[in-house]
C-alpha cells in the first residue's frame, strides 16, 4: 500500500503553475465524511490517501484515487477511518468489504499516464455497530459533468508527513494536459502544502446544507507535481458507470471492447450467433455481428458475464459503400456445420447467404435471392427454430411493409423449402418497429419478441408451422422502449439458452436483458453506458 500513494512531488514546469500567490492550507479537526485509509500486513501497519463517502442507495459507498488501490496485492485488511485527526477516531474504523473495490478496469490496464483521466475509484464498507457509514456521518454528492471551472472550492487531504489533516479554499480551472503521453483535460486548483498521501482528497462544492464533491487528488502525474498545484480527474459518464458497478455489486465492465455510446449511435443492424469458438468443449456464448452506417461490419466474441460479455473486436469488414446497403441481418445455422451463418437483406432486394461466418471473416457467399422488387419489402428478417424434428437453427421469419409475416422453413444454400405465412398482410403489424428471435420460454422452440412503435414489448411463444400461439405483454406502450432502436438476442450467459435480449437505444446505450423469459426481462445489464 505504502507503494500506491503519490511520488515525492517536485517542481515541474508542465503544471502550469500561476505566478500569484497560492492560497495557503491550515491544519484542521476534519469533516465527518472525509478520511483516510489504514493497511494492515501482519504486525506492520499505515496510513495512506483520502476518501470521502458519497450518498448511494446502499449508504456504504466511499469514493477515491484509483491510483490509490492499483495494486492487487494490496488489496487486504483495509479501513476507512472518518474524520481521522492526530490519532482520534471520532467514529471508529470501517472495514472495507473484500472484492469490493471498484477501479476502471482501462485505468489499471493502460496505467496511471495513459488512463489519468480515469483516476478515481469507488470502495464498499462494511457495517459498523449495525450501521452503514452514510448514517452515522453524511455523504457528499457526487456531482457529474459539473464543469471544470467552479469557486469558491473546498480541498481536503490527508498528508502522510501530518498527523491532521488539511483543508485550503480556492478555486478549480480547466487544465488541458500538453504532455501526449498523458491525455485528457483536469480539473486544476491552487493549495499549497498538498504534498504525498494526499491523494483521493476531495474537490467540495457547496450543496443547499451540504457539499457536493466534483473530484479527488489525482489524474494528472497523480494529481499533480508540486505541493502547490493539485489535480482531479473529470467525473463524466465513466465516473457514472464505475459507481453503478459499486451501487450494484458487479464487477466492473471492460468497457474497452464494446466503446462508447458515441460510436454505438452508429450501429445500425445487429445478429447474435455462434460465430467463434472462444471458449473449450461443445458450448460457447453466443456473439454479436454489427453493421456500421459507415458499412463496416464486426464480430464481437461472446465471453460470458464474468469476463464482461465480450472480450475480443474483429473486423469483418472495413468501411464500405456495399455493406452501408445491407438493410438486415439474421443469423442462424442453414448450412448445418455448427456454426452460424449470416443472411443478409440488401436494399436492391437481393438475399445472401454467408456460410460459416467466423473470426477470420467471411467465407464465400449464396445468392438466394437476386434483386427484385418483391424483397425489397422485406423489412425485418429473423432467424431461429420454429419446426418441429430439427436440430438447426435453420428457419427464417420476415416481416413485410405491408404486415405481412412469414415462415419460410428449412433455409438453406438451395433457397427456401417450405413458407407459411403467419400473419396476412394488415395494419397492426406494420407497427412491429424492430424484432429478434431467441428461446425466451427455454424449450429448444424458439420465440419472436418484437417492439411496436408505441413501446410496447411483445413475446410470442413457440412459433411454428401452425402459426403463433398466444402473445405475452412484455411492456405496455411507454414512452422509454419507442427508443430501443435495435433488437438482438442470444446466448450471453451461463444458462445455455439464447434468452438473454440486446438492445440498442437511440442514444447509444446498449443493454442486456439476461435470462428473459414470459414473466419479464427479469434484469437489466448496462453493457455502454449512455452518453455524459
Amino acid at each position: 500500500m505504502r507503494a500506491a500513494q503519490p511520488v515525492v512531488e517536485r517542481p515541474d514546469a508542465q503544471s502550469g503553475a500561476r505566478l500569484g500567490a497560492r492560497s495557503s492550507s491550515k491544519p484542521f479537526e476534519g469533516l465527518p465524511m472525509v478520511g483516510t485509509f489504514f493497511w494492515t500486513d501482519g504486525n506492520d501497519t499505515g496510513r495512506f490517501c483520502g476518501g470521502t463517502v458519497v450518498q448511494s442507495p446502499g449508504k456504504n459507498l466511499v469514493m477515491s484515487a484509483g491510483h490509490c488501490f492499483n495494486d492487487e496485492d494490496a488489496r487486504k485488511n483495509l479501513a476507512f477511518v472518518p474524520q481521522y485527526d492526530d490519532g482520534n477516531k471520532p467514529y471508529g474504523a470501517f472495514t472495507v468489504k473484500p472484492g469490493r473495490i471498484y477501479v476502471d478496469k482501462r485505468y489499471l490496464a493502460k496505467g496511471e499516464n495513459a488512463a489519468a483521466d480515469l483516476d478515481f475509484n469507488f470502495l464498499q464498507l462494511e457495517k459498523r455497530s449495525q450501521k452503514n457509514v452514510e448514517d452515522v456521518v453524511g455523504g457528499a454528492e457526487l456531482m457529474l459533468n459539473a464543469g471544470y471551472a467552479h469557486n469558491p472550492v473546498r480541498l481536503i487531504g490527508y498528508p502522510a508527513s501530518q498527523r491532521r489533516p488539511l483543508d485550503c479554499t480556492d478555486k478549480t480551472v480547466r487544465y488541458d494536459s500538453t504532455d501526449p503521453k498523458i491525455p485528457g483535460s483536469f480539473l486544476r486548483i491552487e493549495c499549497d502544502q498538498y504534498s504525498g498521501g494526499t491523494s483521493g482528497g476531495p474537490f467540495l462544492i457547496k450543496r443547499g446544507s451540504g457539499w457536493g464533491i466534483i473530484g479527488v487528488i489525482g489524474g494528472w502525474h497523480n494529481g499533480g507535481n508540486t505541493d502547490d498545484v493539485s489535480y482531479s480527474s473529470y467525473l463524466d459518464g465513466d465516473a457514472k458507470a464505475l459507481y453503478d458497478d459499486a451501487v450494484n455489486n458487479r464487477a466492473p465492465a471492460d468497457r474497452g471492447v464494446l466503446g462508447r455510446a458515441e460510436t454505438w449511435q452508429h450501429a445500425e443492424v445487429l445478429a447474435g450467433g455462434y460465430f467463434t469458438d472462444g471458449n473449450p468443449g461443445s458450448w460457447d456464448y453466443s456473439d454479436l455481428v454489427v453493421r456500421w452506417s459507415d458499412g463496416e461490419v464486426t464480430l464481437y466474441r461472446g465471453a460470458g458475464e464474468a469476463s464482461d460479455n465480450f472480450d475480443k473486436e474483429i473486423r469483418l469488414a472495413a468501411p464500405n459503400d456495399t455493406w452501408k446497403h445491407a438493410v438486415t441481418m439474421a443469423a442462424g445455422d442453414f448450412t448445418g456445420a455448427d456454426r452460424d451463418d449470416l443472411i443478409v437483406r440488401w436494399s436492391d432486394g437481393e438475399l445472401t447467404l454467408y456460410p460459416d461466418v467466423d473470426e477470420k471473416g467471411f467465407h464465400g457467399e449464396v445468392q438466394l435471392q437476386k434483386p427484385n422488387d418483391l424483397w425489397k419489402h422485406a423489412t425485418s428478417i429473423s432467424g431461429g427454430r420454429f419446426t418441429s424434428g430439427n436440430k438447426w437453427t435453420d428457419d427464417l421469419i420476415v416481416r413485410w411493409s405491408d404486415g405481412e409475416v412469414t415462415l419460410y422453413t428449412d433455409v438453406n444454400r438451395d433457397g427456401f423449402h417450405g413458407e407459411k405465412k403467419l400473419a396476412a398482410p394488415n395494419d397492426t403489424w406494420q407497427h412491429a418497429s424492430t424484432l429478434t428471435t431467441g428461446d425466451f420460454t427455454g424449450n429448444d422452440q424458439y420465440d419472436l419478441m418484437v417492439r411496436w412503435t408505441d413501446g410496447e414489448l411483445t413475446l410470442y411463444k413457440d412459433i411454428d408451422q401452425n402459426g403463433f400461439h398466444g402473445e405475452v405483454k412484455i411492456k405496455a406502450p411507454n414512452k422509454l422502449w419507442t427508443h430501443a432502436t435495435v433488437l438482438a438476442a442470444g446466448d450471453y450467459t451461463d444458462n445455455r439458452h439464447p434468452d438473454d435480449l440486446l438492445v440498442r437505444w437511440s442514444d447509444g446505450e446498449v443493454s442486456m436483458y439476461p435470462d428473459a423469459d414470459a414473466t419479464g426481462l427479469n434484469r437489466e445489464i448496462t453493457l455502454v453506458y449512455p452518453p455524459a
